[in-house]
């Protein structure tokens, strides 16, 4: 994402995504505001936001109440009721005594967007694409603000080597000579223990050979 895109950005906003995933790296754009720089976003081809969905089945062993989230998140309750009043969320906060896993996934992703400055008009412009309920993790997605809609973050355990590559670019970009070295350094020692372990069965072959004649 470039930094032209994100000079719009309220900051409060570019807070949170920013806080979204731990593979969001901050760096300070042209407008002064810390604008978030998405690893591996642009290696990930299934990007479809339902992955990010909360399952509504699940169930928590120790269910939380809405009141408690609220709490937790800093959120008013006066205002997660409203929001329950113009349609933001499936459930009401003031009535429903204790909610599942994607409930609570969903007052947490609606009412983040709320505390980061987001109106009914943002919010009707941020949300507009994206499927009801809003029961996302918000670990797992980001707001493409050049696309306008949401997209699912990569999963680096399902990208390996993107996710490799994308962190020896950073250290690149940081001039971090040390970690590249000590990379360097074991990937040779491996490289020469998987050549040792190839090497051992064809060299036990010729020993077998050599008893037997």
């Amino acid at each position: 994402m470039s930094t032209e895109a994100l000079s719009f950005v309220p900051s409060r906003i570019l807070f949170v995504l920013a806080k979204m995933d731990p593979m969001i790296e901050s760096s300070r754009s042209q407008t002064g505001f810390e604008a978030p720089v998405p690893a591996l976003l642009f290696q990930l081809q299934d990007d479809n936001p339902q992955t990010a969905r909360v399952p509504a089945a699940q169930q928590l062993l120790l269910p939380a109440t809405p009141l408690a989230i609220c709490e937790e998140i800093g959120l008013n309750s006066w205002a997660a009721l409203k929001l329950y009043e113009d349609g933001w969320l499936s459930f009401s906060p003031e009535t429903t005594l204790h909610i599942d896993e994607a409930q609570e996934a969903e007052l947490r992703f609606i009412g983040s967007l709320v505390l980061t400055g987001c109106d009914r008009l943002m919010l009707g412009r941020l949300l507009a694409g994206l499927p009801k309920p809003y029961a996302y993790d918000l670990k797992r997605l980001y707001y493409d603000w050049l696309a306008g809609r949401w997209r699912a973050l990569p999963d680096p355990r399902a990208h390996p080597e993107a996710a490799f590559t994308d962190w020896l670019e950073t250290l690149v970009q940081a001039s971090d000579i040390g970690s590249l070295t000590g990379i360097g350094e074991l990937s040779r020692d491996a490289l020469a223990r998987v050549k040792s372990q190839a090497a051992q069965p064809e060299l036990a072959s010729q020993t077998w050979s050599a008893s037997s004649s």
